[in-house]
């Protein structure tokens, strides 16, 4: 092996559950799910939990007809397709609306692009609609320590969703919050093969984890949502993250930056 190379056998463990109710604790379901597949805990792995799931045991979920809908609400219910209760929750959860096209809007959220800021009406009953944990960051640091203390192991964690790229077919993984190792490597100053600087390389490494785990946990009706990484490339550390370690000023950003010139022409 060359020095300073590390060479990972990750890999990446599907875990199907029961139906998560809102009275369920999500580390119990995860437990009892881990030992229905014969699969036990070991140090530096890592938990990665959709959202949805775990929104619905911490309260995250609304009944639509408990929703008090606005004028705006109905304007943007009828401008991109929605349902004026859906649009409403869109309003209340998003940091900025940009735009959208038929049953979509575009959103800012947590510093992050994101579609209908994260409200959702898969894989919950009819009727309701999911919202994101209100701090993924946290979520995860409370996983990880309760796992701590019911099994003894030391474990990364990580909260995620899905999104879409720009001109791209498909649905990736981002992640919302990550406890338990560094979700971005800077390979800014190192040197490629040819001996010329990195300037800007920074590795999303969560968000690649997450894509990973996306791809074996599906997003329709196959009741995987938890996936269990080992051998993660990774560097682990006794400390959380969320959305501000994963972010980029929108003038740093491409996509961002060439936009808003858009906008302002």
């Amino acid at each position: 092996m060359v020095l300073g190379v590390r060479v990972s056998k990750m890999q990446v463990f599907p875990v199907k559950t029961r139906i998560i109710v809102p009275e369920d604790n999500f580390v119990d379901v995860l437990l009892e799910s881990l030992d229905a597949l014969e699969l036990s805990l070991m140090d530096n792995d890592i938990i990665t939990i959709a959202e949805t799931p775990l929104g619905t045991t911490e309260g995250r979920v609304v009944k639509l007809s408990d929703v008090s809908v606005s004028d705006e609400a109905k304007t943007i219910g009828e401008r991109y397709d929605i349902l004026p209760e859906v649009a409403e929750l869109i309003i209340q959860e998003a940091d900025e609306i940009l735009g959208g096209i038929p049953r979509v809007v575009l959103t800012i959220k947590n510093n992050t692009l994101m579609a209908n800021a994260g409200v959702d009406k898969s894989n919950i009953p009819p009727g309701h609609a999911s919202l994101l944990p209100i701090d993924s960051r946290a979520s995860a640091d409370r996983i990880r320590t309760e796992i701590k203390k019911r099994t003894g192991k030391t474990i990364g964690v990580m909260v995620i969703d899905s999104r879409t790229q720009p001109l791209r077919l498909g649905n990736i993984g981002m992640a919302l919050g990550v406890a338990g190792f560094r979700p971005v490597a800077d390979d800014r100053g190192r040197y490629d093969l040819f001996g010329n600087e990195m300037r800007i390389t920074r590795r999303a490494i969560a968000d690649n984890l997450s894509s990973a785990c996306t791809a074996v946990m599906g997003e329709s009706d196959e009741s995987v949502p938890i996936a269990l990484i080992r051998d993660a490339p990774v560097e682990f550390v006794d400390q959380s993250f969320d959305s501000s370690e994963m972010w980029m000023s929108p003038k740093e950003c491409m996509y961002m930056a060439i936009f808003d010139q858009w906008r302002k022409s």
